[in-house]
C-alpha cells in the first residue's frame, strides 16, 4: 500500500475513500434479520397485591358491583392500594387457602389483570433493549466513522510526509548533481589553466632556447668574422714586415721562437684554466664566454702584433705567416669545438638536473613504502642511520641478494632490518623511462 500511495497517491485516496463509505454502510444501515423478542421469552416481572381476607371481600364486592353496572364485558382495572410489593413470580398461582366460589370472579380478574401488566412490562423492557441496542450501534457507526476520519487523515498526512521526503529526496539529489556538475567544471577548467599554463612556460623555454642559440650562433658569427679580419691584417702586417725587415738576424729568430713558445704555452695555460672555470660556472655561463672569447681576442692580438712586429726580419715570412695562419684556422676550429663541447656538456648538465630534480622527488616515496614494512629492532636508538646499496629492475621490484649495506650504523640487527625492510617493501614505487636508470643501482638511506 505504501508503494502505491508513493508512486500513485490519487489511487490510493480513491481505495481510502471507497473503504470508509462502506464502513459507514455497515455501521448506519438497518439491521433487517434482528428476531422479534417473545413476550414470554423472558421471565415476565409481575405486580402483585397481597391484601387481607377483607380487603379481598372488599374488592370482589366493588368488581361484583361494577359488574352489574356493565353487563356487556368485564373490564377490569383494580386500583392499587398502598401496600403493594414488587416480587419476581414466574406464573399468578392463586393463595393455598381455599377460596370460595363467590371469590372466584375476582381472583380471575386479578389474574387477568396481573398477565396484562406482565405483558405491558415486558413491552417496555423490548422497546428499552431496542433503543439500547439502537443507541449502541450509533455510537459504535459514530466511532467508526470517527476512526475512518482519523485513518483518513492519517493517511493524508502521511501521503504528504512521504512526497515532501520524495521532493526533499529529488531536491537533495539535484543539488548534488548541480555540485557535482560544478566540482567537475571547476575540475576541468583548472585543468585547462593548467594546460594553458604549461604549454606557456613550454613555449617560453623554447623561446629562450631559440634566442639562447640565435645569440650563441651570432656571438660565433661574430667571432669568426673577428678572426678573419684579425688574420686578414696579420697577413697585411706580415708582408710589411718582411719587406722592412728583411736584415733580421736568425739569432734574433731563435730568441723569437723561444719567447713565442713560451708565451703560446703561457697562453694554452690561461686557455685551459678558463675552460676549467668554465665548466664549473653554471649560472653565468653565457657571460663568461663572452667575456672569455673579447680576452682571447685582445690576447690573441696583442700577441700577433707583438710577433709580427717582432718578425719582420725574417727571411721565411711568409711561410712563417701561412704556418701561423694554419694554426691559428686549427686553434679557431679547437676553439669552436670546445665552444660546442662546453654546450653540450652544459646542456647535458642541464638535463642530468632535471632527472636528478625528479627522482629526488620519488626518495621520500621510497623512504615511506620501507617504513611500512621495517620493525624496529629491540633497545635501537632513534638517532640511527644505514646506507644501503639497491639494484632493482623495470617495475621497481628489488634484484634478489642485491641489498647490501654500505655504510653501517653501527647497530648490525639495525643494519639487517633494514635490508630485510627494502626486500619485503619490493616492488618500490620508482619512475619509469629515463628517470628510473638513476634507480637501478643507487644508495638508500634509512633513518627511523
Amino acid at each position: 500500500m505504501w508503494q502505491i500511495l508513493r508512486h500513485n497517491p490519487r489511487a490510493f485516496y480513491w481505495s481510502l475513500g471507497l473503504h470508509v463509505f462502506f464502513a459507514l454502510l455497515f455501521f448506519v444501515g438497518v439491521k433487517i434479520d434482528r428476531p422479534i423478542t417473545e413476550a414470554g421469552s423472558k421471565p415476565r416481572v409481575v405486580q402483585a397485591t397481597i391484601v387481607g381476607d377483607a380487603a379481598l371481600e372488599a374488592m370482589v364486592a366493588e368488581f361484583q358491583a361494577d359488574q352489574a353496572r356493565r353487563p356487556a364485558g368485564p373490564e377490569i382495572s383494580p386500583e392499587v392500594s398502598p401496600e403493594v410489593g414488587t416480587e419476581m413470580i414466574p406464573d399468578a398461582q392463586e393463595p393455598p387457602d381455599a377460596v370460595p366460589l363467590e371469590d372466584l370472579s375476582a381472583a380471575e380478574a386479578a389474574r387477568l389483570e396481573t398477565e396484562r401488566l406482565e405483558a405491558e412490562a415486558a413491552e417496555a423492557e423490548r422497546q428499552a433493549d431496542a433503543e439500547r441496542e439502537e443507541a449502541q450501534r450509533l455510537a459504535e457507526a459514530a466511532r467508526a466513522a470517527a476512526e475512518a476520519e482519523r485513518l483518513a487523515a492519517e493517511a493524508e498526512a502521511a501521503a504528504a510526509e512521504a512526497e515532501a521526503r520524495r521532493q526533499l529526496e529529488i531536491d537533495r539529489m539535484a543539488e548534488a548533481q548541480r555540485r557535482a556538475q560544478a566540482e567537475r567544471e571547476a575540475a576541468e577548467a583548472a585543468a585547462r589553466a593548467e594546460a594553458e599554463r604549461r604549454a606557456e612556460a613550454e613555449r617560453r623555454a623554447e623561446a629562450a632556447r631559440r634566442a639562447e642559440a640565435e645569440r650563441l650562433a651570432a656571438e660565433a658569427a661574430a667571432a669568426k668574422a673577428e678572426a678573419e679580419r684579425l688574420a686578414e691584417e696579420k697577413r697585411l702586417a706580415a708582408e710589411a714586415a718582411a719587406r722592412a725587415e728583411a736584415q733580421r738576424r736568425s739569432e734574433a729568430a731563435r730568441a723569437e721562437d723561444e719567447r713565442r713558445a713560451r708565451v703560446e704555452a703561457e697562453r694554452r695555460a690561461e686557455i685551459e684554466r678558463r675552460a676549467e672555470a668554465q665548466r664549473q660556472a653554471d649560472a653565468e655561463a653565457v657571460l663568461e664566454r663572452q667575456r672569455r672569447l673579447e680576452e682571447e681576442a685582445r690576447l690573441m692580438a696583442e700577441i700577433e702584433e707583438r710577433r709580427l712586429v717582432e718578425e719582420l726580419a725574417q727571411e721565411s715570412i711568409e711561410q712563417e705567416a701561412r704556418r701561423m695562419a694554419a694554426e691559428e684556422a686549427q686553434r679557431r676550429l679547437a676553439a669552436e669545438e670546445a665552444q660546442r663541447t662546453r654546450e653540450s656538456d652544459l646542456l647535458s648538465s642541464l638535463a642530468s638536473e632535471q632527472l636528478a630534480r625528479e627522482a629526488d622527488r620519488y626518495v621520500p616515496v621510497i623512504r615511506d613504502r620501507v617504513r611500512q614494512f621495517w620493525v624496529r629492532p629491540p633497545a635501537t636508538g632513534r638517532d640511527l642511520s644505514t646506507v644501503v646499496s639497491v639494484r632493482l629492475i623495470p617495475g621497481g621490484d628489488v634484484v634478489p641478494n642485491s641489498v647490501r649495506v654500505v655504510q653501517s650504523s653501527g647497530n648490525t640487527a639495525f643494519d639487517q632490518s633494514v635490508v630485510a625492510a627494502v626486500n619485503q617493501a619490493s616492488p618500490l614505487p620508482v619512475p619509469s623511462g629515463p628517470v628510473f636508470e638513476r634507480f637501478r643501482e643507487f644508495n638508500f638511506t634509512f633513518r627511523p
